[in-house]
């Protein structure tokens, strides 16, 4: 259904909070937003933390040009909604969303048909009827496009043409896109997605999901903020013992190209990690996440965490991470628009 504006206003601010609560989202990488009439919708601003979001913050912008009213600047990722809006006349609700499932399982750049009846991904081993029904017949993985840009936009078109009975959509080494009829159809959609990929990529692993995570320690430092954290996939590339890339966006946006590993006993180290900030792995004992502030240092381990699942399976596959040039812009633009929020009072930043 289309919604008058006030209406639209409440639910938008529903779901902002659904998002951060949910764990479909780190910090405010995801958006959402609603059809207001075939031409206009209503979506989440840049650059805006969640959980304090007004109705005033929320920003109408037009599907054919991603043209918008008022000063407040709408998410950078516009584009992508505003092309389901034009593709999907059903669709009257949007979200996108940085789930670790999903996001681990685009690295393979794939589509997924959920209706298959052989080979390792049969329908019954991956779906059953009721999401199928919710997902529609496949799941579709658009190319890999710089995050915010017009050739990402245009690959996620191009997914859903190809797919035009899917409701949700992958974007490689990025995230996922899901929508409905509704707020409840798009969310359903997202959760039953990260279901869905999570057993996908159980067997393309070849493996269970690892659910040793040991103890936390944390506080603050000189310089902000400190985690020491051993989540389970952080866990097991610790182990490996290797520098770990970055093959999701929000990775090479935090942290660049890779993430060192050192030995725990290296404090020369884990000295300049202090000082610069950023995140490391230790050999066989998880890592050290730090950040300006307590905010800033979660929200980089819950990416490093997800990263690491990611590289988990690239690594199985043979999948190559972000490529250097792209995970330099991404980091590049990161840093300069994250300082330019900083300096305006926000410490968010969102794509």
């Amino acid at each position: 259904m289309i919604y008058q504006k006030k209406q639209a206003e409440k639910i938008l601010l529903k779901a902002c909070k659904e998002l951060v609560e949910s764990g479909l989202i780190a910090r405010t990488w995801g958006n959402v937003s609603i059809r207001l009439s075939k031409d206009l919708f209503l979506i989440t601003p840049s650059g805006r933390a969640y959980e304090t979001l007004e109705a005033r913050d929320l920003v109408t912008v037009k599907i054919a040009d991603q043209s918008y009213e008022g000063d407040v600047k709408p998410s950078s990722e516009k584009e992508i909604h505003a092309s389901v809006y034009k593709l999907r006349p059903d669709a009257d609700f949007v979200v996108h969303t940085h789930q670790p499932n999903a996001s681990a399982l685009s690295v393979l750049g794939e589509d997924f048909p959920l209706n298959a009846k052989n080979g390792n991904l049969r329908a019954d081993r991956i779906t059953n009827a009721g999401e199928r029904a919710v997902l529609g017949p496949a799941i579709p993985t658009a190319k890999y496009g710089l995050s915010s840009t017009p050739p990402l936009a245009a690959n996620v078109r191009r997914a859903i043409r190809r797919n035009p009975d899917s409701k949700a959509v992958l974007m490689k080494n990025h995230g996922a896109l899901c929508f409905g009829a509704s707020y409840e159809e798009a969310f359903k959609a997202a959760y039953t997605l990260e279901k869905v990929c999570g057993r996908i990529f159980e067997i393309r692993c070849g493996c269970k999901m690892p659910t040793e995570s040991g103890a936390r320690i944390e506080g603050e430092i000189d310089k902000g903020y400190m985690i020491h954290i051993r989540t389970p996939f952080i866990m097991l590339m610790s182990r490996r013992g290797k520098d770990v890339k970055a093959y999701l966006d929000d990775q090479a946006q935090i942290g660049g190209r890779f993430v060192k590993c050192i030995e725990p006993g290296d404090r020369k180290s884990l000295r300049e990690a202090a000082e610069n900030g950023g995140s490391v792995l230790l050999k066989n004992d998880g890592a050290l996440v730090i950040g300006t502030d307590k905010d800033e240092a979660e929200a980089a381990a819950i990416v490093l965490e997800k990263n690491c699942q990611a590289a988990m399976l690239a690594l199985k596959k043979g999948i190559r991470p972000v490529d250097k040039n792209s995970a330099d812009l991404e980091h590049s633009f990161y840093v300069d628009k994250y300082s330019k929020r900083k300096d305006e009072g926000h410490a968010e930043e969102t794509d």
